[in-house]
């Protein structure tokens, strides 16, 4: 009797343990989850202080040619946007994978983001070469994307999200803008990654849309250097 009585009670204790383990891996489990859901949703890749004054630095020395433009001649101005956004200039750097938001007349920037671009390097040729095309656009509107279909990505057969919005460029091709995208493929941001367009992270786009209008010009170059 006695030998049954400890057998009994041994698979007790290994049933508990096993429900035990079992709802531990699930907890586990969920924790895990919402740390990923969490950390996508703040997901944000600005630029720190000095690269963004750098960066600012080699366009501003492009654009002007005949001198380089000194380190403390630029003003960083961030989360504080002039209050006529017309000033705004957008620049991206195919190279560098970044987007900038500042004013060619007096030398301050605004902001910078990490940012995917064409999968393609050079400049755009045709419809569908994954190609980001290079040269000096406007903003043609900012369209509300959030209830648009995702794409199908041929190459990765993967459907991509655009964000809660789609800054469309009057760039001499259909359908090339700065828009958002979805959790998934957060991880191609600051990679050569997309159809044509400038892809980033959608906390950063409500940032850029919020300094944005129409009309703004766009300058994309294939790097800063």
């Amino acid at each position: 009797m006695l030998i049954k009585y400890i057998i009994m009670q041994y698979k007790k204790i290994k049933i508990t343990y096993c429900l035990f383990l079992k709802s531990l891996i699930i907890c586990l489990f969920l924790y895990m989850f919402t740390l990923c859901n969490v950390s996508n949703a703040e997901a944000t890749y600005r630029l720190a202080e000095n690269d963004l004054i750098q960066m600012a630095v080699n366009y501003f020395s492009l654009v002007q040619g005949t001198s380089v433009v000194e380190f403390s001649e630029v003003m960083l101005s961030l989360n504080a946007p002039p209050s006529d956004l017309a000033k705004i200039t957008w620049v991206c750097s195919k190279k560098e994978h970044v987007l900038l938001a500042l004013s060619e007349t007096d030398k301050v920037i605004y902001g910078g983001w990490m940012v995917a671009t064409g999968r393609n390097p050079g400049q755009k040729i045709k419809v569908g070469d994954m190609r980001t095309p290079e040269g000096v656009f406007y903003v043609k509107s900012i369209e509300d994307s959030s209830f648009w279909d995702s794409y199908f990505d041929k190459a990765t057969k993967e459907r991509i999200g655009y964000g809660p919005y789609f800054i469309r460029l009057e760039a001499g091709w259909k359908g090339i803008g700065i828009h958002g995208t979805d959790d998934e493929h957060l991880h191609e941001i600051g990679t050569d990654a997309s159809h044509g367009c400038i892809r980033m992270a959608n906390d950063d786009l409500l940032e850029v849309v919020s300094m944005s209008m129409k009309g703004q010009k766009v300058v994309i170059l294939e790097s800063l250097n």
